[in-house]
């Protein structure tokens, strides 16, 4: 016979505090997905800045090096 194996679901800690995803309502279910997804999208936002902060300082300095040159 095939013995069946439970899958254990993973504790969540938030704030310090660890929950049984098994033991908490819908609800705070919902809102911890919630949360860890919008937790992704400022993660991706946050490295999406960078980039365009990275690329605007790079045209700055084309920019103000042509300025320059168009000086002299």
């Amino acid at each position: 016979m095939t013995e069946t194996t439970k899958t254990e679901i993973p504790k969540i800690n938030y704030e310090g505090k660890e929950y049984d995803q098994e033991k908490l309502s819908e609800k705070a279910r919902y809102l911890f997905r919630q949360l860890f997804d919008i937790q992704k999208k400022e993660d991706t936002a946050r490295f999406t800045i960078d980039q365009i902060l990275a690329m605007k300082q790079v045209f700055t300095e084309q920019l103000n090096k042509e300025l320059e040159d168009d000086k002299g």
